[in-house]
């Protein structure tokens, strides 16, 4: 879990800059995981981690087709930024 939790702080830096506020909402966080390309639920209010339901893996972007439920979708689209993330987080883990 603190590995999943250090990088979400990596996602919302690279977003928002580090030690910044963090807007309240809710935010896709894209991971990697053992069946592929997949996106993290996190909640944020008051600039903390809120919400029941945090941690949870999705398929796509707007967290609406579960990873436990459903099999990969053949074609998603996600955000450049999604994209460039993923890539900073390639070229951390090298």
């Amino acid at each position: 879990m603190l590995s999943e939790f250090n990088q979400v702080k990596r996602f919302l830096g690279a977003k928002f800059g580090c030690g910044e506020n963090i807007p309240d909402g809710i935010y896709a966080i894209p991971t990697e995981t053992s069946k592929g390309s997949a996106f993290m639920k996190m909640e944020f209010k008051n600039n903390n981690a809120v919400g029941k339901d945090n941690f949870t893996l999705f398929w796509d972007e707007q967290l609406t087709i579960s990873w436990y439920t459903s099999k990969k979708p053949k074609f998603l689209n996600e955000s450049n930024f999604s994209k460039a993330f993923r890539k900073l987080e390639s070229c951390v883990k090298s």
